[in-house]
């Protein structure tokens, strides 16, 4: 199982991604609403939420959505860490990069 460095702590994704799944709109726009307790920035955990559930296909859909209602791609984590800067260094995240920027 791959694990995950969100700010400091290891975190293990809980189940794998299911390729080839169908997103509905409605199920896309269910990740814009997304809260956290913990104080971490809600555009944050809603992208990198979107990045360990989605396939390349639909995280690109989520991001189109996403930019779309003025949300902001540079949020950090609490560490100051933008989506963007914790994917450079997971093998094979260049989609998803491309898909950021």
């Amino acid at each position: 199982m791959q694990s995950f460095n969100l700010s400091g702590a290891k975190m293990k994704r809980d189940k794998a991604r299911v390729e080839g799944e169908q997103w509905s709109q409605d199920r896309l726009r269910q990740y814009l609403d997304f809260n956290t307790y913990d104080g971490t920035d809600r555009d944050f955990h809603c992208l990198y939420r979107a990045y360990t559930r989605m396939d390349e296909a639909t995280f690109l859909q989520f991001v189109a959505l996403f930019k779309g209602a003025g949300r902001n791609l540079a949020a950090t984590n609490p560490d100051g860490l933008t989506v963007a800067a914790l994917l450079a260094d997971h093998a094979q995240s260049e989609f998803y990069l491309a898909a950021l920027a």
